[in-house]
């Protein structure tokens, strides 16, 4: 089902007022992106939630947190790992990426006060005005779109980008509901990879082929940030073909998580195989964007991001790095990431990309020419 929900900003500073419609089972956390969007603002440093009223009752006392981070925990760094949720640290707190909208707002009046705390704190009301079933909530976006034609100022593309939204909204889940574009001519996508949550801006440029599988991509990550395959890994594509999506998981056929995932995650996954996903089934348009994780245990998040789609360069090998930004930490490393005992600054750039580059010829480059010698 469909939640159509206002939100009201108080104090009464610029657009007031916004009419949003999500999935019931969206959880805070995709909400309060929601609301960032609506309200064109940048991430508050930080937020929560506070129940209202749920089930057409007044409630008290339900707060809704931000997951924390690496550095609200960095007195004790080995208190905080993804299984510490269940110790008694946290056992009574409710965090907003484990919490979904449905079980708190169950009726028509339902409603959350939403804290976002820059240098002073903002409120916004948020109030739960009915719930719509796919048609119905296809219908009523349609109608808004409709009202929006270019002789009122809107533009063609916007529109289009609106229509797309709408698409979406009817299939969220699906990471397989379009036809992946039909390639006749080979393309080159210039990814810019960022390892985040490590303290200073650590990143690569990497130019790849776009037929290449998730499964080679995984191995060009490995060498781009040094690392040693000695863990799991997953992708999890957040955008594709400018639409966003959600629950669209690319993993290794080793890890097969499906079966058991399934049994704790209330939300439909969608899982594929990275042997036989292509880039260019998933990354369409250029700010498409995926997330790749490496090793579950220290939790290495890399976003990845489709800065271009260009033509091949002839005499050109690829994949080839373009451009760096600081050293990556070694294996194992999070607990000198976190306390700042390991240093990843790097201001030779270009040395970084050499290396790179002479580690991908060894071991990319090197095994493409032996199979075509067989």
């Amino acid at each position: 089902m469909i939640y159509e929900m206002t939100i009201k900003r108080q104090p009464l500073t610029g657009p007031s007022s916004h009419t949003i419609r999500v999935e019931d089972s969206s959880t805070f956390e995709q909400l309060h992106q929601e609301i960032l969007k609506a309200f064109q603002e940048e991430a508050p440093k930080n937020h929560s939630f506070q129940i209202v009223r749920s089930n057409g009752k007044k409630q008290s006392g339900v707060t809704i947190k931000q997951q924390p981070t690496s550095d609200q925990v960095a007195e004790d760094p080995f208190m905080y790992n993804e299984d510490s949720e269940n110790t008694s640290l946290f056992e009574e707190s409710s965090y907003e990426k484990d919490t979904s909208l449905k079980d708190f707002f169950k009726k028509p009046g339902d409603s959350a006060t939403y804290i976002s705390v820059q240098d002073v704190p903002t409120e916004y009301t948020i109030t739960l005005n009915r719930t719509l079933s796919p048609a119905e909530a296809l219908l009523a976006e349609f109608n808004r779109i409709m009202d929006l034609s270019p002789e009122k100022g809107e533009k063609y593309d916007d529109l289009k980008r609106q229509l797309d939204d709408l698409m979406q909204l009817l299939n969220p889940s699906s990471g397989k509901s379009k036809t992946p574009t039909a390639h006749t001519q080979p393309q080159i996508y210039s990814f810019k990879i960022t390892l985040e949550n490590v303290g200073v801006p650590v990143w690569r440029k990497v130019q790849v082929n776009s037929a290449s599988t998730f499964l080679e991509l995984h191995k060009i990550i490995q060498i781009l940030f040094d690392w040693q395959e000695d863990h799991l890994h997953d992708f999890r594509v957040q955008k594709s073909n400018g639409v966003r999506q959600k629950n669209v998981i690319i993993e290794s056929d080793e890890e097969a998580s499906a079966p058991f995932d399934s049994l704790f995650f209330d939300d439909e996954q969608t899982y594929l195989s990275e042997t036989e996903e292509h880039l260019h089934d998933h990354f369409l348009v250029e700010k498409d964007q995926a997330r790749y994780t490496y090793d579950f245990g220290d939790d290495w998040q890399h976003k990845i991001v489709l800065e271009k789609i260009l033509a091949p360069v002839e005499g050109t090998t690829y994949p080839i790095c373009t451009a760096a930004k600081n050293d990556a930490p070694y294996e194992d490393s999070r607990y000198e990431v976190i306390t700042g005992s390991l240093s990843l600054l790097n201001s030779n750039a270009k040395g970084i990309v050499t290396d790179v580059n002479g580690e991908l010829r060894r071991r990319i480059h090197k095994k493409k020419i032996s199979r075509k010698r067989k």
